[in-house]
C-alpha cells in the first residue's frame, strides 16, 4: 500500500469518528483541524515505522497523543472528548491496518 492511499483511507475513516465527538458548533473547525493533524501525524508515522523500522504500537501512542492535544489546544475539544475523539479515531484505523 502506498502513502497516498493509506492516508486518504485514514481520513476517511478517523475524520468521521473525530467530527461525531465535537459539539455542533465546531464541527466544521474540528474537521479541518483533524484534517492537518493527520497530515502531520500520518507521514511522521508512516516515515518512523517504515524507514527507521520504529515499533509500531509506540508510534501510534504518540500519533494519538499528539493528536488528542491538537484537538485540545487547537481545536478547543475538552480534554475528555479530545482524548476520546483521538483514541477511537487512532484505535479503529490501527484496527483496521491489520486488514489492509
Amino acid at each position: 500500500m502506498n502513502w497516498l492511499f493509506a492516508f486518504l483511507l485514514t481520513v476517511a475513516i478517523e475524520l468521521p469518528i473525530v467530527v461525531a465527538w465535537a459539539p455542533r458548533d465546531r464541527r466544521r473547525r474540528i474537521a479541518v483541524d483533524a484534517f492537518a493533524a493527520n497530515l502531520l501525524t500520518h507521514s511522521a508515522a508512516w516515515y518512523l515505522v517504515r524507514s527507521l523500522a520504529a515499533p509500531w504500537l509506540l508510534v501510534e501512542i504518540g500519533v494519538a497523543a499528539v493528536e488528542a492535544l491538537v484537538y485540545r489546544g487547537v481545536s478547543r475539544l475538552t480534554w475528555s472528548r479530545a482524548l476520546a475523539a483521538s483514541c477511537c479515531a487512532n484505535g479503529v484505523t490501527a484496527a483496521l491496518s491489520f486488514v489492509f
